[in-house]
């Protein structure tokens, strides 16, 4: 599943369809991309995960 992870900072990161993200107990989130390389990201450093839009049509 293909997903944007907005930061806090305003950055975006796209992660690619095969990558997968799930959340700790404390509420920090774990993301895993298609390459299986684990990122943790604190809870304070993320602010949204959406799905991304596609491009418009031209």
């Amino acid at each position: 599943m293909a997903f944007d992870l907005h930061r806090a900072d305003g950055e975006v990161i796209r992660y690619e369809d095969g990558a997968r993200f799930s959340f700790t107990a404390t509420g920090h989130l774990v993301v895993y991309d298609t390459r299986g390389n684990k990122t943790l990201y604190s809870h304070h450093s993320w602010d949204r995960i959406e799905e991304p839009v596609p491009p418009p049509r031209t």
